[in-house]
């Protein structure tokens, strides 16, 4: 009876072994089977668009680490906030007008009737969005003046009624779980807090001025003291992480997972950037639904570009402060033209060196970095990972095709990202931006999925959900080649009608 059962046990699990081999090579065989197609598309990109494009939506993107939600929210969505609110839109300027501006009232439409006049609709997305822009002539603003301005119209329906960031972000994940996208992180409200000081302002940048960074850490020191002890900071942490935590309960599942980014302003005073940090950063130490810091905005306005030194020093020092907590900034989101060549030289160099950066978003200029070479072996060396954002860099920069330093990132061993960044202005998505990569650099399928797996493997989860992701990931994909395998049967043609 014995020697039976015994032999019954090996039988089983040399069942379950032969079983176990057989998935594998069937998996090995469709991702080969899917890589010789896809490589094939790859090689004649805009030939094929109309098969890539169903390729890459279906194929898994893992995250996006890089996205702002007013920006990711569709004007078409907003239209449906101002609606609901029972709020109006301004004949003059499309702005949103609530009922507390009833003075202004005789000057505003309902949204009902927006969207009867086609005319006017087609204006206001003009506003509201990057819509139309460029593909035929109306007058225009700069590209980064329209890209920048469009964040006002926003900010008045979102203030008016809070409540709507959560039906917001639900749109926001039914958009990406159709897209494949299991995971986001969403820089999502400032901190709710900043303070002004003239007396610290004058102090910081009298400091940064002379290079006298220990005179500068003091007067950090002391600035905390008063952040600390001030009733509106106090109130100001609890409150955010509440609303973020009621958005989190709300959106995440077991096949999507939303954290989020606590951001500052870098066009405001040094105070209030400074007090604002340092609530962000006490934000992020105490919740895990708040995973990173980031500074936000237009890089090449004045205040950016004069304070940008110090701005780094600041996250320098929280750095110290919170050791724990990630950081992603905004860093070379510049190209020549937009500013001086010398300010040009050395932005990237200061997130990743003295900063000590995380990640980065855009990193366009580091072409014209003095310390680029540098630069990019200290970012591949230390894992430092670059967030490519192709759609947002041609339209605000004008940086697109070779000029855009994708490729060489990819090639000096920086580890890459694919993100959205603003898809609602630019009226994309994260999609869009792979056609994109694969059409313009020729990337294959290898180094594409590498670039899918970064977006978790980079991502600022903790390490036991980032392995619960990355499994999630690889279980998709072996679905994916699987589905994909079935549907290859021949080898895509070339030329018409043959």
């Amino acid at each position: 009876m014995l020697r039976k059962t015994v032999s019954l046990l090996c039988s089983l699990a040399l069942f379950a072994w032969s079983s176990n081999v057989y998935s594998a090579q069937k998996s090995d065989q469709s991702r080969e089977k899917v890589k010789a197609y896809f490589n094939r598309l790859a090689a004649d990109a805009r030939a094929h668009g109309a098969e890539l494009r169903m390729f890459l939506n279906l194929m898994p993107k893992g995250g996006d680490l890089h996205q702002h939600f007013t920006g990711t929210t569709y004007a078409e969505t907003y239209l449906d906030f101002v609606k609901k609110e029972n709020c109006w839109i301004s004949r003059k300027d499309f702005s949103v007008i609530t009922p507390r501006d009833k003075e202004k009232l005789p000057d505003t439409l309902s949204v009902d009737k927006l969207r009867s006049d086609n005319k006017m609709l087609s204006e206001f997305y003009q506003v509201w969005s990057d819509k139309d822009f460029s593909n035929h002539y109306h007058d225009e603003s700069a590209p980064d003046v329209q890209f920048f301005g469009t964040f006002a119209n926003f900010s008045t329906i979102l203030k008016y009624d809070g409540s709507l960031y959560t039906e917001g972000l639900k749109i926001l994940k039914n958009r990406a779980k159709l897209e494949n996208v299991q995971y986001i992180e969403q820089m999502f409200v400032s901190p709710g807090y900043k303070k002004k000081d003239a007396t610290f302002d004058n102090q910081c940048r009298k400091s940064i001025a002379n290079n006298n960074i220990p005179e500068l850490q003091r007067t950090f020191q002391d600035f905390v003291t008063v952040v600390k002890a001030d009733s509106l900071y106090q109130k100001a942490v609890p409150g955010y992480l509440k609303q973020v935590k009621s958005c989190a309960d709300a959106v995440n599942d077991e096949s999507f997972t939303l954290r989020f980014q606590s951001y500052v302003s870098r066009n405001d005073s040094p105070a209030e950037v400074f007090s604002s940090l340092y609530t962000a950063f006490c934000e992020a130490d105490k919740s895990d639904l708040v995973v990173g810091v980031n500074i936000v905005n237009a890089e090449n306005a004045p205040v950016a570009m004069s304070d940008y030194s110090l701005h780094m020093q600041m996250f320098r020092y929280m750095k110290e402060l919170f050791p724990g907590v990630k950081t992603s900034m905004h860093a070379g989101e510049l190209t020549i033209g937009m500013v001086r060549p010398e300010d040009l030289a050395w932005h990237i160099t200061d997130a990743v060196m003295v900063a000590q950066a995380n990640r980065i978003g855009h990193g366009v200029d580091i072409g014209y970095e003095v310390n680029a070479l540098e630069v990019l072996s200290f970012m591949r060396d230390k894992k430092i990972a670059v967030e490519i954002n192709l759609t947002s860099n041609e339209f605000i920069l004008g940086v697109k095709d070779g000029e855009h330093p994708v490729r060489l990132y990819l090639d000096q061993g920086v580890p890459v990202v694919l993100t959205s960044d603003d898809e609602g202005v630019s009226r994309n998505n994260l999609t869009d931006d792979y056609v994109n990569l694969v059409q313009r650099y020729g990337i294959t399928y290898e180094p594409l999925r590498a670039i899918v797996t970064n977006s978790i493997r980079y991502s600022f989860l903790n390490d036991k959900e980032k392995q619960v992701q990355l499994a999630k990931l690889d279980k998709r994909f072996t679905d994916f080649e699987a589905r994909m395998a079935k549907m290859i049967g021949t080898t895509p043609r070339s030329g018409t009608g043959n």
